[in-house]
């Protein structure tokens, strides 16, 4: 079975390694000019503050002052370090999603633009359609009208010129009808690839859960994006890199036989104090025991008096 001191350490180390990955690819982003240097650098900083903690514990009563004063300034300094590197590390993953998101936002805020220039182009296109069907109409009611008029159908050249002119205007109307019905369509082709186009870039977006997650948290505490990321990012360093040293020094409390010693001291006093309280019923049998002696002995006794009583002689023999 796995001891709880294993579990322990390996919890710190755990909490400790994760913290130092963060930590180091943090830093190796913000010295982006020597990357590798920087991420050596940090990682033999991480396991020196480790290495400091567990002697500092374990030799504290033999250090100096100056060698104290200085590990725990550098041990918190070093904690201040990877604080900061996990800062950095969640901040360029949250600014990354964040861009992606903010590109997104601004492609769906010129779609709708475009969007709304459709339903514009779409509108006006109606109404010009249904002008064009007024128009039409008036035209073929005037049409109606010299048919039936009396006086120009007596004049059959009159009669035709006019109603040549209004077919062709008629005609014309149409064909203008046509190409509107055209433009209509294409508009409206238009907006629902628009639409789709829209539709998709939501999904995508939904499907960020942390955008949306802190997105909804925002809204409900009536602030923005970044400020709930920054407060977050904040709490979550705040535990990270001081929980694996505050579990180290725990380790080295549960490990170190000082410790140890005290407690198996004071689990040797318990069992002394029990050992103390059963004394006093096996005095009392002992005294019980003895009784038994004694009745044997005044058996032993009484036997032996008997040989001495017919032991007196003749006499003895005949007293009554």
């Amino acid at each position: 079975m796995i001891k709880f001191n294993h579990l322990v350490i390996g919890t710190s180390l755990l909490i400790a390694g994760c913290a130092a990955y963060f930590s180091v690819y943090g830093i190796g982003l913000l010295f982006s000019g020597a990357t590798i240097a920087a991420m050596i650098m940090a990682s033999s900083l991480e396991l020196g503050k480790l290495v400091t903690t567990s002697w500092l514990f374990r030799y504290w009563s033999k250090a100096n002052f100056f060698i104290k004063t200085y590990m725990i300034t550098a041990i918190f300094a070093l904690m201040m370090i990877t604080s900061l590197g996990i800062y950095g590390f969640l901040t360029a993953a949250f600014q990354k999603s964040s861009l992606e998101n903010e590109l997104s936002i601004n492609k769906i805020s010129t779609l709708q633009i475009q969007k709304n220039e459709e339903v514009l182009k779409i509108d006006s296109t109606k109404k010009s359609i249904e002008k064009i069907y007024i128009l039409r109409s008036s035209q073929e009611s005037r049409l109606n009208e010299i048919l039936t008029n009396v006086l120009i159908s007596r004049n059959p050249i009159q009669l035709q010129n006019i109603q040549n002119q209004i077919n062709e205007q008629i005609l014309d109307l149409n064909k203008q009808l046509e190409d509107e019905n055209n433009k209509l369509k294409s508009y409206d082709d238009k907006r629902t690839r628009i639409d789709d186009d829209i539709f998709k870039l939501k999904v995508e977006n939904s499907q960020k859960k942390d955008i949306t997650t802190f997105k909804f948290v925002a809204e409900q505490f009536n602030t923005t994006i970044q400020n709930v990321v920054k407060w977050f990012i904040i709490v979550l360093i705040t535990v990270f890199d001081p929980l694996a040293v505050i579990l180290l020094i725990a380790y080295n409390i549960s490990s170190n036989k000082k410790y140890v010693n005290e407690e198996s001291e004071n689990k040797t006093d318990n069992i002394h104090e029990k050992i103390v309280t059963v004394e006093k019923p096996v005095e009392v049998e002992k005294i019980i025991t003895v009784e038994k002696p004694v009745e044997v002995e005044k058996i032993v006794e009484k036997v032996v008096e008997k040989p001495s009583k017919k032991s007196k002689g003749i006499r003895g023999m005949f007293s009554f």
